[in-house]
C-alpha cells in the first residue's frame, strides 16, 4: 500500500497543483498610498516629494513666471551638481532611471566644461553671501516626505518671522541662480 503525500497548502491564491496564482495579486496602478499620501498629493500635485517643490507648489518662492523661473534653475543646479560632483541621495525603490554618474554622450565637452563652470561659480557666490545651506536645504532629497523645518512651519501656516528668514535665504541663493526675467521692450529704429 502506497503512503500518502504530503498535504496539499489550501489557499485561494494557488493552482490545484499547488503552485502560487500570480495574477490574484492587485495591480500596482491602483495602489493610492495611505490617507496622510493622498491628502499631500492632493496639496502640492505632483510637486509633494521634493521641499523644493512644495515651496513652489505653495507659492512661497514668488508668483508666476519668477517662482517657475526658480524652480527651473534650482532642478538645474541639482542635476548639474549630481552630475559633476555626485553624493548620496535618496531615490524610491521603484524609479527605474539609471543609476550612478551616466554620461550622456550628445553633450560635447565644451558644453560640460560650461556647465561645470556655472556650477561652481554658482556655488562660489551663494557661499560668498552666506546663503548656501539654506539653498542646500531647500534643494536636498533627504528632505522628501517633510523638512527642512522652517518650510514645514510656513506650510502649516506659522507667522514666526525666524521661518521667514530662512526662506528668504534661500530664495537669495535662488536669485543667485535665478536671474530676474525682465520683459523684453520693442525696438524701434528711427530712419
Amino acid at each position: 500500500m502506497a503512503r500518502r503525500g504530503r498535504p496539499r497548502k489550501a489557499n485561494k491564491q494557488r493552482y490545484d497543483n499547488g503552485r502560487i496564482k500570480t495574477t490574484n495579486y492587485p495591480d500596482p496602478s491602483y495602489v493610492r498610498g495611505s490617507d496622510w499620501v493622498q491628502a499631500v498629493q492632493a496639496r502640492f500635485g505632483t510637486h509633494y516629494n521634493s521641499a523644493l517643490g512644495r515651496a513652489y507648489a505653495a507659492g512661497l518662492l514668488g508668483d508666476g513666471a519668477e517662482a517657475l523661473n526658480r524652480y527651473q534653475a534650482a532642478k538645474r543646479f541639482v542635476s548639474l551638481y549630481r552630475r559633476f560632483i555626485g553624493g548620496d541621495f535618496y531615490r524610491c525603490a521603484l524609479d527605474d532611471t539609471p543609476r550612478g554618474n551616466v554620461v550622456d554622450l550628445n553633450v560635447d565637452y565644451d558644453t560640460n566644461e560650461k556647465q561645470r563652470a556655472w556650477l561652481m561659480a554658482a556655488m562660489d557666490s551663494m557661499d560668498v553671501r552666506g546663503v548656501r545651506p539654506y539653498f542646500d536645504a531647500l534643494v536636498t532629497s533627504v528632505n522628501t516626505d517633510g523638512g527642512p523645518f522652517w518650510l514645514d512651519h510656513l506650510l502649516a501656516g506659522s507667522t514666526d518671522s525666524r521661518d521667514r528668514i530662512f526662506l528668504d535665504a534661500a530664495i537669495q541663493a535662488l536669485d543667485i541662480i535665478a536671474p530676474e526675467i525682465r520683459p523684453l521692450g520693442i525696438l524701434v529704429s528711427v530712419a
